[in-house]
């Protein structure tokens, strides 16, 4: 089955200006769910670092079940929303993300277990986990 048919140039600029604007809208439509990952992942483990780092008791255990609920609802969401495609598809970016995301993550907990009760420290730990996320999702929107 042949088409006979010929296109104009002007009509293939048409048609390649069209099929790039789909591939933008498809390509930006599968970057958001990461991006709200990565936001919302970094939040929660700043703002739960930042309350296991100043509470003690029964407050610590409610901050730190709290982050790890958190986490794991996270967790489920998202490999829930992206179903279909790999969520944790290995790829450098993602695995950038993901060690400097455990790197400002573990210090925040260093300051947890060692300095306890330091508000400058956990300032520092918490907002560096902040700006790593922010970070890492500005450059995922922007691939």
């Amino acid at each position: 089955m042949q088409s006979n048919d010929t296109i104009t140039p002007m009509e293939a600029r048409e048609l390649l200006a069209r099929a790039e604007r789909l591939s933008r809208s498809a390509h930006n439509a599968t970057r958001w769910p990461y991006i709200t990952f990565i936001l919302a992942f970094g939040v929660a483990t700043a703002m739960g670092t930042f309350a296991m780092a100043l509470t003690t008791g029964n407050a610590f255990g409610l901050a730190y079940v709290g982050t790890l609920g958190v986490a794991f609802a996270l967790l489920i969401f998202f490999m829930v929303s992206v179903r279909g495609r790999s969520a944790f598809a290995r790829s450098r970016r993602w695995t950038i993300t993901i060690a400097a995301w455990f790197a400002a993550y573990a210090s925040a907990i260093a300051v947890v277990v060692w300095a306890h009760g330091s508000l400058p420290l956990a300032a520092v730990t918490s907002g560096l986990i902040l700006v790593v996320t922010f970070v890492s999702a500005a450059r995922e929107a922007r691939s």
